[in-house]
């Protein structure tokens, strides 16, 4: 009763940050942090058997998995995350079709934006974040109103990023085979994004959007389960927490620092109805979708297939692996990143220098192939995420990031005066 009481006070509230933080703390207050972890698995994640943590350990029950997730919070060398999905019948690594039943959408700061953790960066962290949350505000506010508003979730990761669920009934693993129903998610998931980007008349919500369901086997931070990212960047706890449509349809920034700075209860509004309707539109689309490989159809709304195909038709097929070296001399940066033993242990940073990896090749018309034998040589390689995000870059056409953005961002992968360009910088200046 108290829950429903808050709930309505927030929905026709304009969202004041101090309001909410003071009726949330009444809320909270005496529940314990894995009731609240608990209620959050119970509207995210109630089906199991499941992977959980970093680690993707097996978990067969919601206990099991509350003891996983609180175990592995505060671990610096863990993750409290969960599977998208639960698996009745073996792991998607065996290629067994999960209990799908909802379709999770990633809204974040674009891989070009310019924040960066570091409370140094937090002007960064606002600019960024109001960007984007003019869009979020846009796509809540249009889900709002919609004829089903309530088989959507939100929820905020607790940093920059906003994760929305579709949920609608399970999908019978009898209407198609493995790749079908990673060909069918790949094309629902993009024709998700597209009925969005048109309903909000937003051209570019593409760049802020990333469906990370469609291939079946994604991990995702629980609702309710402390950001270790962002609290060491801003000096704070900050949590991953359940959200309304209504508070998300009128979130700024402010509110975003607030709302995520403790634990929240889960409130009827938070819960989803599933949609039939989004439920019968997928199996036709698994069902009619083509059967074979289905890894590099996958990537979601974010792959332009069109885009991938004719980089692919004019890639200089004459470059390999061994090619690199000639190819590109006058990037040494490049060729250095992957031949680190910390190549990928640097989040931001090292995200940033595998973009200027892969647009650097871009450049020379470097085949996907080549590339994805030269970035299989570093510790840390992971072969499905990688292609994935070649092919994003790809499709959107990105242009090289600039030495400047990796002095400035990533600096700790440039050569200094082993690099040319560097030198030249030095003189100019």
């Amino acid at each position: 009763m108290v829950l429903d009481t808050w709930e309505q006070t927030i929905s026709s509230s304009d969202l004041t940050v101090p309001f909410t933080t003071r009726r949330q703390e009444q809320l909270i207050h005496g529940m314990a942090d894995r009731d609240l972890v608990k209620a959050a698995l119970q509207a995210w994640a109630s089906t199991y058997p499941r992977r959980v943590t970093k680690y993707q350990r097996w978990s067969t029950s919601l206990p099991e998995t509350v003891e996983l997730i609180m175990d592995a919070e505060r671990d610096p060398e863990d993750w409290p995350f969960i599977s998208t999905y639960s698996f009745p019948d073996g792991h998607t690594k065996d290629d067994a079709i999960p209990r799908v039943d909802r379709l999770f959408i990633d809204m974040d700061v674009p891989d070009t934006g310019e924040y960066r953790s570091g409370r140094e960066a937090e002007d960064a962290w606002i600019r960024d974040m109001s960007r984007l949350l003019v869009r979020v505000r846009k796509v809540a506010s249009f889900l709002l109103n919609s004829e089903s508003p309530d088989c959507w979730q939100a929820v905020l990761s607790g940093h920059k990023g906003i994760h929305l669920d579709l949920v609608f009934p399970a999908v019978s693993p009898n209407n198609g085979d493995f790749n079908q129903f990673r060909n069918g998610m790949g094309s629902y998931a993009g024709s998700i994004t597209e009925y969005l980007r048109d309903a909000t008349n937003m051209s570019d919500l593409d760049e802020y959007v990333d469906v990370s369901s469609a291939d079946l086997g994604r991990m995702r931070r629980v609702p309710n389960t402390i950001h270790l990212g962002a609290t060491k960047s801003f000096g704070e706890d900050r949590f991953c927490v359940p959200v309304t449509l209504a508070e998300l349809s009128r979130i700024k920034p402010a509110d975003y620092i607030n709302l995520t700075r403790s634990r929240r209860p889960v409130t009827s509004s938070m819960r989803a109805t599933p949609n039939e309707k989004a439920g019968e539109v997928l199996t036709q689309r698994i069902r009619s979708a083509a059967m074979g490989n289905a890894r590099a159809r996958s990537g979601g709304s974010t792959v332009d297939r069109a885009r991938v195909e004719a980089y692919e038709a004019n890639q200089n097929d004459r470059i390999g692996p061994d090619d690199l070296a000639f190819v590109m001399s006058d990037r040494p940066c490049v060729l250095a990143f992957v031949e680190r033993d910390d190549a990928f242990s640097h989040r931001s940073a090292s995200h940033l220098m595998e973009m200027k990896a892969v647009t650097e090749m871009m450049r020379k018309d470097v085949p996907i192939e080549t590339m994805m034998d030269f970035f299989g040589r570093a510790d840390g390689f992971q072969e499905e995420y990688t292609r994935e995000r070649i092919e994003q870059y790809i499709s959107r056409d990105y242009n090289p990031v600039s030495c400047e953005k990796i002095w400035q961002q990533a600096d700790r992968f440039c050569l200094g005066s082993d690099c040319q360009i560097w030198q030249d910088e030095q003189v100019e200046q």
